[in-house]
């Protein structure tokens, strides 16, 4: 059960992820803060969705066994400090980095990665009462299981090849293992399998990780994983948007920027399409039963819209709802994986015969919005502390502790728990991680 906000969404471990020196941020969660080339795109048209559960297989190809390296651990252990007197409701309060927040898989744990600006970066392991079981220094994070984690520092303390170690820990542990390589970004996916981007410049690569090995290295960078963990979304030579730093730069890209569906083991292409605006945190979303990708598009003429990948067929449907709310992690929500809810002023025009994937569009007044796998949905409106909750055919209200400037909500996986990731324009205001409840 989890939400299914962003591309970011899937029922998988989750993560956590901060702006590092000089790199753009990419967040998994909503915090309050022989290729086939595709058909040239139609506009809103497509073939009806059906559900498919292909198996997840452990990375394959050419792998390298890792051993836990004996040297000390990488990343500074934190004094945990006892829990703080919070309102109700409010498991941590303070500066929230970059709006970081995720549930251990069965949710028993909550990882909130704070700091604020000009300082280093710490992860803070919670349970849901607020209890602080560990803190270390990181800017990168993602569960692998209920207890261990893996995770990247380097902005200050111990570093490795070019000032970047990645580690992995289990919750109340000092002993921190690095593992071999240098790499910034990690994107998180099921089982304790992850995907790892390359820390390089002029060139971009990944590998997938996980405790039985490691792939050799791939072109593109990592996005997001199907549900399943079976399909991993890669985009290739990414160019500038309105955030991120792509590499290598648009100017020197030896190709167009491809949006391209790989399987998760041998990386090799399922369904390459262009035309894709990529920049770090910028919506790319597989359907629930991942049939389907959802993701930003871009056209000769500077116009940008949503487009939908059916990747069985690789046609490529257009959506152009007319003042799209093109935000990072806020823009679509998955009802289901025949319903797309997008935030926008609405459609342009009406759907051409024949598309099956319903589009709705959010109010003018919806600030964010949660669907969790049970149908539940929350949505957060904007300067209003109310928080709606659609369950069962009942409207269920929470209330947060004031009105913040921004708000994201995120489910724990098994939907029965709701927690808001709260920050304000004001400095003087602290943001805050507050469990709403079911």
């Amino acid at each position: 059960m989890d939400l299914i906000v962003s591309q970011h969404d899937r029922p998988r471990p989750g993560r956590v992820r901060a702006l590092a020196v000089g790199l753009a941020a990419a967040s998994l969660v909503v915090g309050c803060y022989g290729v086939e080339a595709s058909p040239a795109p139609t506009t809103m048209a497509s073939a009806s969705p059906s559900a498919v559960s292909p198996s997840f297989a452990v990375p394959g190809g050419s792998t390298l066994a890792l051993s836990p390296s004996p040297s000390p651990s990488p990343s500074a252990s934190l004094s945990v400090e006892p829990s703080a007197s919070y309102p109700p409701g409010v498991i941590f309060e303070g500066a929230v980095y970059g709006g970081n927040v995720a549930w251990s898989p069965k949710g028993t744990r909550v990882a909130v990665l704070a700091g604020a600006s000009g300082a280093t970066p710490s992860v803070s392991i919670i349970d849901p009462t607020g209890r602080v079981e560990d803190q270390f220094e990181a800017f990168d994070f993602a569960w692998l299981d209920e207890d261990t984690y893996i995770a990247t520092n380097g902005i200050s303390g111990p570093s490795g090849v070019n000032g970047f170690t990645t580690f992995t820990g289990s919750v109340g542990s000092d002993a921190r293992p690095s593992i071999p390589g240098s790499y910034w970004q990690i994107v998180a996916g099921p089982a304790g399998v992850v995907a790892l981007k390359l820390n390089e410049t002029g060139s971009d690569h990944y590998v997938i990780w996980s405790r039985s090995g490691v792939s050799s290295p791939r072109d593109g960078v990592p996005v997001t994983f199907s549900s399943d963990g079976s399909l991993l979304a890669v985009v290739h030579y990414p160019r500038a948007c309105c955030a991120g730093l792509p590499s290598p730069e648009p100017t020197k890209a030896p190709g167009p920027t491809t949006l391209d569906i790989v399987h998760t083991d041998t990386g090799k292409s399922v369904r390459s399409t262009g035309d894709i605006v990529f920049a770090y945190g910028l919506p790319v979303s597989f359907s629930p039963d991942g049939r389907m990708v959802a993701f930003r598009r871009d056209t000769a003429d500077g116009h940008e819209d949503l487009a939908v990948l059916d990747i069985g067929t690789g046609q490529v449907w257009v959506v152009q709802p007319g003042g799209l709310d093109i935000e990072p992690q806020r823009t679509l929500a998955w009802l289901d994986s025949t319903h797309l809810d997008l935030r926008s002023a609405g459609p342009t025009a009406a759907e051409p015969a024949g598309f099956n994937l319903v589009v709705t569009h959010w109010p003018s007044d919806v600030a964010a919005r949660s669907v969790s796998s049970r149908g539940d949905v929350a949505t957060a409106r904007t300067s209003s502390p109310q928080i709606d909750i659609q369950s069962g055919g009942k409207l269920i209200t929470r209330s947060l502790p004031g009105v913040f400037g921004d708000v994201q909500l995120l489910w724990s996986p098994d939907g029965s728990t709701l927690m808001a990731v709260c920050s304000s324009f004001d400095r003087g205001v602290p943001g805050q991680v507050v469990v709403l409840g079911p």
